[in-house]
């Protein structure tokens, strides 16, 4: 926390108001691979409400500021779980979905038997249960470079690996910035030591692997909501002295 604290006040509003909002939509009669794999959408944001709430206890704003007040967008993250003993082949609903869920799928899976491929199976302390796929993590800029990324990640992580084996992503920039080989290879590599923070590690082929089932990864959450509250506190101490 040394090293966040002296920027803390960098940050746009107090974070501990921070939600996180889940979408998943599917239709009543499932087509094609509905009921193999599920796609999910959360985003982190503030509420307005929630916001001009806040801003009307801590400070002096009039009504009319507090009324202008909107949402405030932190983030967006993508997860696609997929279920290994639904309808379809695994591989098959993922390569349907996108090409990097697809090659993350060619790296875990046993592709023409549809289970897992062995070299996971025997690394995974409970190989039983589905996969969820971290696909995207995107925070915005005003929020980059206070540790946020693991504490988001790893608190929908959380929520959406209920019943999975193992989640797993692989690192590399998903801001849509144009990327040499070598900042690519660079970006990977930092956002790998990013992702180790809440449990993953590298696997095969540049694709990471979480656990669910080890107490390790638990314990990383842990640590991770701690530094969270941390940095929160920071904030308003910082602002509200």
């Amino acid at each position: 926390m040394t090293t966040v604290a002296p920027r803390i006040a960098q940050l746009p509003v107090d974070p501990s108001l921070i939600s996180l909002a889940y979408h998943h939509e599917h239709p009543v009669q499932a087509y094609e691979f509905e009921d193999t794999l599920e796609v999910w959408s959360v985003t982190a944001r503030i509420d307005a409400e929630v916001l001009a709430e806040d801003l009307a206890a801590s400070s002096d704003r009039d009504d009319e500021s507090l009324d202008a007040v909107q949402d405030v967008v932190v983030g967006r993250m993508s997860f696609v779980r997929v279920r290994m003993f639904g309808p379809d082949r695994p591989f098959e609903a993922m390569d349907a979905h996108t090409g990097d869920v697809a090659g993350i799928g060619e790296v875990v899976l046993d592709v023409a038997a549809g289970e897992w491929d062995p070299a996971l199976e025997a690394a995974l302390a409970h190989p039983v249960g589905d996969l969820l796929v971290m696909d995207r993590v995107v925070l915005e800029s005003a929020w980059r470079g206070f540790g946020l990324g693991p504490v988001l990640a790893g608190a929908a992580i959380r929520r959406l690996s209920q019943g999975c084996a193992a989640v797993a992503c692989e690192p590399g920039s998903a801001d849509g910035r144009e990327l040499t080989e070598d900042q690519h290879r660079e970006a990977a590599a930092k956002l790998g030591r990013v992702w180790a923070r809440v449990g993953f590690e590298p696997f095969q082929d540049g694709v990471h692997v979480l656990d669910c089932h080890l107490q390790r990864t638990e314990d990383l959450l842990a640590e991770r909501r701690a530094e969270f509250s941390a940095l929160c506190r920071t904030w308003q101490t910082h602002h509200r002295q």
